[in-house]
């Protein structure tokens, strides 16, 4: 019954009275329409986005009504990625969403943009549509969806005919799903590791470093520790290109690796380490090992030894 309105939704954005249009029917309203203000209230964002399982904002249910769905891959703990066989098409539609925060400025777009509002959710959609008449030809769509709260949800989309407008159905369906905040694990595609919902910014107070919100992220905090600045991350990634590194110490039953840059002059490093068993295999995995949740530290050489030592610890 709930998908069934949510399809609902997605076709219709006015009803007629007349000749008069209504109001989007899109939900609107409590906390994530309220503007994030303090810093207080842009952390509170921050850990009830990251605590959101982003392959469940686009159940396979409701992708079922676009195609085949196929594999959902959980490429990050921020972002998801689904395939979709078309009939009559040989490529389908690809689609990835991200969740995030930005509590300033607009997104970096590449073309002319659209705005259009979905509820109170400011949407901007830049359309790419296909170079041939072909068609097997595939248009692309890049739509971004503004919370009056600083969220954020990202979307971009391969598919055949308008992509936007496939978008534009995808976002009604991810940003019903998205105020209902569903908790990890909601997604039968989405991975449980120990950097799922982890904030990175988490090492600071050990650290003696206070960190602005500005320089607080979803999956990546940017630290000045000893007055260098330290970027640690959370993510997921290939394992070999981070074993095939040099191992330069360990921390626990931890090993860190270190990525050797091209040139010598400078004094910036980046250590890498695996912190839980592999993922669900994905489309890469033969070529580039299994992926693996990692933590990566990127610093002055000596403050990123120092960071990821205190990282590393605070992840069982």
């Amino acid at each position: 019954m709930r998908q069934a309105l949510l399809f609902t939704l997605a076709a219709l954005t006015m009803v007629a009275c007349g000749s008069e249009p209504v109001a989007d029917s899109m939900p609107s309203g409590g906390f994530w329409s309220r503007a994030a203000v303090s810093d207080e209230e842009k952390v509170s964002v921050l850990r009830k986005v990251r605590a959101i399982d982003v392959c469940a904002l686009l159940p396979r249910a409701s992708l079922a009504r676009l195609g085949t769905v196929g594999t959902v891959e959980d490429v990050r703990p921020d972002q998801c990625r689904v395939g979709i066989a078309v009939a009559g098409h040989l490529t389908g539609i690809d689609a990835t969403w991200s969740t995030g925060v930005m509590f300033s400025g607009e997104p970096a777009m590449d073309g002319p943009v659209r705005e259009e509002s979905m509820g109170d959710v400011r949407v901007l959609f830049d359309d790419e549509p296909a170079t041939s008449a072909d068609p097997q030809a595939r248009a692309a769509c890049q739509a971004w969806a503004l919370f009056v709260s600083g969220a954020d949800l990202s979307l971009s989309v391969r598919a055949p005919g308008d992509a936007c407008a496939t978008a534009a159905d995808l976002l009604r369906i991810a940003l019903v799903e998205f105020r209902a905040e569903p908790p990890h694990g909601t997604s039968p595609d989405t991975d449980r590791t120990v950097v799922t919902g982890a904030d990175p910014c988490a090492v600071a107070p050990l650290l003696g470093f206070p960190v602005p919100v500005a320089d607080q992220r979803l999956t990546t905090c940017t630290l000045t520790v000893d007055g260098h600045e330290a970027i640690v991350t959370y993510d997921y990634g290939s394992e070999r290109p981070i074993t095939d590194d040099t191992p330069v110490f360990t921390v626990g039953a931890r090993q860190v690796f270190r990525f050797e840059p091209d040139t010598a002059t400078s004094s910036i490093t980046s250590l890498s380490a695996v912190v839980g068993p592999a993922l669900t295999p994905g489309p890469t995995d033969a070529l580039l090992g299994p992926r693996v949740p990692k933590v990566s530290v990127t610093a002055d050489s000596s403050v990123a030894e120092k960071v990821m030592r205190e990282t590393l610890p605070l992840l069982p």
